[in-house]
């Protein structure tokens, strides 16, 4: 039986104190010496208010288990603090209307200038560096309008705010000094410089940076492409974040491993130089362009993080990269939609409005679905990151990326859909909706390596927890008492038995989606004890399952942050939180068609789903360089 009090104790329970009180435009910089000691004191005190670390919440989807604790959405801003937030967010809100606001605008010194009146630059930024002192959530919502005014200002902030989140969070208290009040100024703007056209064969980058033993620094030289450049007044300068090889030595083998460092490299010192812009698809007034680095000399107060340690400053990057560009995503897709909805009900075809089509209709629904996923999921792994100390949302971020970017090209396929030919006419804004799309959906990473990243994750996850079951399964004729209790299991991938209960921690009439979401993690945890049992090792050449895993725990982590939010909404009475009941339900119903769907290709095996087919083919393709069938009309005669 649903308990609303317990609901209720467990949502205040998931809250926390570190928001900054009376958050206000007012800088550190006019506040007195013992204000700036109590605003230190405050936001340590803050720090140590964050619940104690859980078990990672979507890494457990793979072992069967769910943290039912976390189905209460939380709740990280205070009533009073979201009131004050939404004051503070009402001059960006302004100025990026879309009626109002110009994307091509022509001066980026102006637009910078703005921005920098706007404190835009120092939303995650702590108050004592002049920043708002906003947390994740805050810093995402504080984001929202200029991801739907201008999907190119977004974009070209990305990086900066990322960098700010791995600067607080790795740097050193001398580099923060350094860098974050200038950052929060929009004096200096940060870059990410790590992407690379061509892939080296045997390295991880090109750009390679060596310590010279004499002069007692490093020396770094390579080149750095699709460097975004976010908008910058005149006198302003630029930090770039490097992500550069390195070798140390190894004293187990007598050799030099390879490894990385992460740099912060000023754009003012020598050797570094910037080019031209570089012309991409979408995105076109963001400045995008190829940075080289020549014997370019740096202290060891340059590294963030620690020498030949760059994967980990990388992986927090990462992390926080992703969230954010899973938000611009969540952006464009709703001006998408929006779009969209104005189309059908003002385009009529064959004498009928398009938005009384069934068709036009269930286009309309299905995006919603999808942007109602993608919003939950961002908020949740904000929720995760703000409330516990040092949680493991690796997966959370990617599966969040992962799937906005993926619900995002699907959506921009409906407008090819619904409003034909006249789409990609040049000037229309859904040709640029197009555009950005595609931009959006290559930023960063390959989403094929994002996939099999979480797929590897989860598996690793699995080895670690139940890696001895996995063995005595390989290994039936030594351990056959326990061969014979999996036989004896009555759960099946056609009927999952599961005692998860997690309707207890919902609204009553989510009771039909929470199975769902039950059924649908165990048939998760079957497929991968399979797979572990079937191939071991031999796992890592899996690929079209690495997909088929990717997929079904994003839609598993899309299912329960869409239960969470829509049983929160509807228990403290949201404005058509009806509605969200239904949107969430809706979800669920569609995720456990699609799980069950991908889990029975997994149980049917390569030689049933079509696997096996595929994987000839693409040898006769390889073999032939391309096409190999004959004309259908030739003759062998």
């Amino acid at each position: 039986m649903f308990n609303l009090s317990k609901s209720r104790n467990v949502l205040q329970s998931l809250k926390y104190a570190a928001w900054p009180k009376h958050a206000s435009n007012t800088s550190s910089a006019s506040a007195s010496v013992t204000d700036a000691k109590e605003e230190h004191e405050e936001i340590v005190s803050q720090a140590s208010k964050k619940l104690k670390p859980r078990l990672p919440l979507a890494k457990n989807f793979f072992v069967g288990l769910v943290d039912k604790e976390l189905l209460a959405y939380p709740e990280v801003v205070t009533r009073d603090d979201m009131a004050q937030l939404q004051n503070d967010l009402k001059p960006l809100r302004d100025y990026f209307n879309v009626d109002k606001f110009k994307e091509d605008i022509n001066s980026i010194a102006t637009l910078a200038k703005d921005l920098q009146n706007l404190d835009i630059y120092g939303l995650n930024i702590s108050r004592d560096f002049d920043g708002k002192g906003w947390n994740f959530s805050a810093s995402l919502m504080a984001t929202e309008p200029e991801c739907q005014g201008s999907v190119d200002v977004a974009f070209s902030l990305l990086p900066h705010r990322s960098i700010v989140d791995a600067l607080q969070e790795k740097g050193t208290p001398e580099q923060q000094q350094k860098y974050l009040t200038k950052l929060a100024k929009g004096s200096l703007v940060a870059r990410e410089a790590i992407y690379e056209l061509d892939a080296p064969d045997y390295s991880l980058f090109h750009t390679k940076a060596f310590y010279d033993t004499t002069n007692q620094n490093w020396c770094l030289n390579g080149s750095k492409t699709l460097v975004v450049a976010p908008p910058k007044a005149a006198e302003a300068s630029q930090l770039f974040l490097v992500l550069a090889q390195t070798s140390r030595y190894s004293e187990q083998v007598e050799s030099d491993q390879a490894s990385t460092t992460a740099f912060l490299v000023d754009s003012n010192v020598p050797g570094v130089r910037i080019h031209e812009r570089v012309e991409t698809f979408g995105c076109r007034s963001s400045t995008m362009q190829t940075v080289t680095f020549d014997n370019v000399n740096l202290k060891e107060n340059c590294i963030l993080g620690l020498p030949h340690e760059g994967q980990f400053v990388g992986e927090f990057l990462q992390q926080s990269s992703r969230l954010r560009n899973a938000l611009v995503a969540l952006g464009l897709s709703k001006n998408i939609l929006n779009y969209l909805t104005n189309f059908c009900m003002e385009t009529k075809k064959m004498g009928v409005t398009l938005k009384d089509m069934e068709f036009a209709q269930t286009h309309l629904a299905k995006a919603t679905l999808s942007l109602y996923g993608v919003e939950s999921m961002i908020y949740m792994t904000a929720g995760l990151l703000d409330e516990f100390q040092n949680p493991d949302v690796i997966l959370e971020t990617a599966i969040t990326k992962y799937f906005s970017l993926k619900e995002l090209l699907n959506l921009s396929i409906s407008l090819l859909d619904l409003k034909g030919p006249k789409a990609l006419l040049t000037g229309e804004m859904s040709e640029r909706y197009l555009r950005d799309a595609m931009q959006l959906y290559v930023y960063g990473e390959s989403i094929t390596m994002l996939n099999a990243f979480i797929a590897l994750v989860g598996l690793q996850h699995v080895g670690s927890v139940i890696g001895d079951n996995i063995r005595k399964q390989r290994n039936p004729l030594f351990y056959p008492g326990h061969i014979l209790s999996k036989f004896m299991e009555r759960s099946s991938i056609d009927n999952p038995i599961t005692n998860m209960e997690l309707h207890e921690n919902l609204h009553p009439s989510l009771q039909p989606a929470s199975m769902c979401l039950e059924q649908s993690v165990a048939r998760l945890q079957m497929c991968c004890d399979l797979l572990l049992t079937r191939h071991g090792t031999g796992i890592m050449e899996c690929h079209n399952e690495f997909c088929r895993i990717a997929d079904m725990v994003s839609i598993l982590y899309c299912m329960f942050s869409s239960l969470a939010r829509a049983s929160r909404s509807y228990c403290i009475g949201l404005y058509l939180a009806d509605h969200e009941l239904l949107t969430a339900t809706a979800v669920c119903q569609d995720g456990f068609q699609k799980v069950k769907t991908l889990a029975t290709e997994i149980f049917n095996g390569q030689y049933v789903n079509n696997d096996r087919n595929i994987h000839r083919l693409s040898q006769q393709i390889i073999k032939s360089k391309g096409y190999f069938a004959e004309h259908p009309l030739k003759y062998n005669f």
